[in-house]
Protein backbone atom coordinates (compact mmCIF):
# COMPACT_ATOMS: atom_id res chain seq x y z
CA UNK A 1 0.00 0.00 0.00
CA UNK A 2 1.40 2.92 -0.93
CA UNK A 3 -1.12 5.11 0.78
CA UNK A 4 -3.46 4.00 3.46
CA UNK A 5 -7.16 5.38 4.03
CA UNK A 6 -10.03 4.81 5.86
CA UNK A 7 -11.54 3.18 3.27
CA UNK A 8 -8.84 -0.06 3.30
CA UNK A 9 -9.28 0.00 7.02
CA UNK A 10 -13.50 -0.50 6.40
CA UNK A 11 -12.48 -4.42 5.19
CA UNK A 12 -11.43 -4.96 8.61
CA UNK A 13 -13.43 -3.06 10.88
CA UNK A 14 -16.68 -1.70 9.32
CA UNK A 15 -17.50 1.10 11.60
CA UNK A 16 -15.61 4.60 10.67
CA UNK A 17 -15.84 5.90 14.37
CA UNK A 18 -14.35 3.00 15.63
CA UNK A 19 -11.70 2.98 13.10
CA UNK A 20 -10.75 6.88 14.16
CA UNK A 21 -11.02 6.10 17.97
CA UNK A 22 -8.95 3.42 17.50
CA UNK A 23 -5.93 4.60 15.07
CA UNK A 24 -5.94 8.21 17.32
CA UNK A 25 -5.70 5.79 20.53
CA UNK A 26 -3.02 3.46 18.98
CA UNK A 27 -0.91 6.77 17.22
CA UNK A 28 -1.16 8.64 21.13
CA UNK A 29 0.51 5.58 22.01
CA UNK A 30 3.02 5.01 19.36
CA UNK A 31 3.96 8.50 19.77
CA UNK A 32 4.64 7.96 23.65
CA UNK A 33 6.88 5.32 22.86
CA UNK A 34 5.01 2.24 22.17
CA UNK A 35 6.49 -0.16 19.32
CA UNK A 36 4.88 -0.89 16.17
CA UNK A 37 3.59 -4.12 15.10
CA UNK A 38 4.77 -3.67 11.25
CA UNK A 39 7.93 -2.30 9.88
CA UNK A 40 7.57 1.10 8.86
CA UNK A 41 9.43 4.31 9.02
CA UNK A 42 6.26 6.37 8.62
CA UNK A 43 4.52 8.89 11.22
CA UNK A 44 2.22 7.70 13.91
CA UNK A 45 -1.17 8.35 12.66
CA UNK A 46 -0.21 6.20 9.14
CA UNK A 47 1.03 3.44 11.04
CA UNK A 48 -1.51 3.09 13.04
CA UNK A 49 -4.12 2.94 10.44
CA UNK A 50 -1.46 0.18 8.37
CA UNK A 51 -2.15 -1.71 11.79
CA UNK A 52 -5.58 -1.95 11.53
CA UNK A 53 -5.38 -2.56 7.74
CA UNK A 54 -3.20 -5.44 7.94
CA UNK A 55 -5.27 -6.62 10.93
CA UNK A 56 -2.43 -6.50 13.67
CA UNK A 57 -4.46 -4.54 16.18
CA UNK A 58 -8.41 -4.09 16.67
CA UNK A 59 -11.13 -3.23 19.54
CA UNK A 60 -9.39 -5.17 21.91
CA UNK A 61 -7.16 -2.66 21.68
CA UNK A 62 -8.33 -0.40 23.90
CA UNK A 63 -8.64 -3.00 26.78
CA UNK A 64 -5.09 -4.39 26.33
CA UNK A 65 -3.77 -0.65 26.18
CA UNK A 66 -6.17 0.21 29.34
CA UNK A 67 -4.66 -2.56 31.55
CA UNK A 68 -1.10 -1.68 30.55
CA UNK A 69 -1.34 1.34 31.62
CA UNK A 70 -3.46 0.53 35.06
CA UNK A 71 -0.20 -2.02 35.53
CA UNK A 72 2.37 0.37 34.61
CA UNK A 73 0.60 3.05 37.24
CA UNK A 74 0.22 0.23 39.97
CA UNK A 75 3.29 -1.31 39.29
CA UNK A 76 5.68 1.40 38.64
CA UNK A 77 8.63 1.26 36.06
CA UNK A 78 11.06 -0.30 38.52
CA UNK A 79 9.85 -3.82 37.81
CA UNK A 80 8.47 -4.73 40.59
CA UNK A 81 5.94 -7.62 40.26
CA UNK A 82 2.57 -8.58 41.75
CA UNK A 83 4.29 -11.10 44.34
CA UNK A 84 6.32 -8.38 45.58
CA UNK A 85 3.27 -6.36 46.48
CA UNK A 86 1.78 -9.35 48.19
CA UNK A 87 4.35 -10.48 50.49
CA UNK A 88 5.04 -6.14 51.43
CA UNK A 89 1.23 -6.30 52.06
CA UNK A 90 1.14 -9.94 54.57
CA UNK A 91 3.86 -8.18 56.38
CA UNK A 92 1.97 -5.21 56.93
CA UNK A 93 -0.32 -7.40 58.08
CA UNK A 94 1.34 -9.53 60.41
CA UNK A 95 2.58 -6.34 62.15
CA UNK A 96 -0.81 -4.71 62.45
CA UNK A 97 -1.83 -7.86 63.90
CA UNK A 98 0.81 -8.41 66.31
CA UNK A 99 0.46 -4.84 66.95
CA UNK A 100 -3.06 -5.83 68.12
CA UNK A 101 -2.19 -7.97 69.82
CA UNK A 102 0.13 -6.50 72.26
CA UNK A 103 -2.24 -4.06 72.38
CA UNK A 104 -4.49 -6.19 74.17
CA UNK A 105 -2.19 -7.93 76.06
CA UNK A 106 -1.06 -4.08 77.64
CA UNK A 107 -4.90 -3.62 78.45
CA UNK A 108 -5.25 -6.84 79.83
CA UNK A 109 -2.16 -6.05 82.22
CA UNK A 110 -3.47 -2.97 83.10
CA UNK A 111 -6.37 -4.24 84.50
CA UNK A 112 -4.76 -6.87 86.54
CA UNK A 113 -2.75 -4.12 87.96
CA UNK A 114 -6.28 -1.84 88.62
CA UNK A 115 -7.60 -5.11 90.64
CA UNK A 116 -4.33 -5.12 92.65
CA UNK A 117 -3.95 -1.75 92.77
CA UNK A 118 -4.42 -0.31 96.81
CA UNK A 119 -8.01 0.69 95.60
CA UNK A 120 -9.91 0.81 99.52
CA UNK A 121 -12.94 0.01 98.37
CA UNK A 122 -12.16 -2.68 95.91
CA UNK A 123 -10.77 -3.90 99.08
CA UNK A 124 -13.85 -3.24 101.18
CA UNK A 125 -15.52 -4.90 98.46
CA UNK A 126 -13.50 -8.45 98.57
CA UNK A 127 -13.65 -8.70 102.81
CA UNK A 128 -17.61 -8.43 101.99
CA UNK A 129 -17.43 -11.01 99.79
CA UNK A 130 -15.42 -12.95 101.96
CA UNK A 131 -17.57 -12.65 105.05
CA UNK A 132 -20.30 -13.26 103.44
CA UNK A 133 -19.07 -16.83 102.04
CA UNK A 134 -17.80 -17.80 105.30
CA UNK A 135 -21.12 -16.82 106.90
CA UNK A 136 -23.24 -18.81 104.33
CA UNK A 137 -20.90 -21.95 105.26
CA UNK A 138 -21.34 -21.60 109.20
CA UNK A 139 -24.68 -22.12 108.47
CA UNK A 140 -25.00 -24.62 106.60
Amino acid sequence: MARITIEDCLEVLDNAFDICALAGKRAKDLSAGAESTIDSKDKPTVIALREIAESKIDMNYFEISHKEKIESQLFGTEGINEEEIIDELSQHVSEDTSMHTSATEIADDNTDISKTNDDPDNEISENLKELESSETIKTD
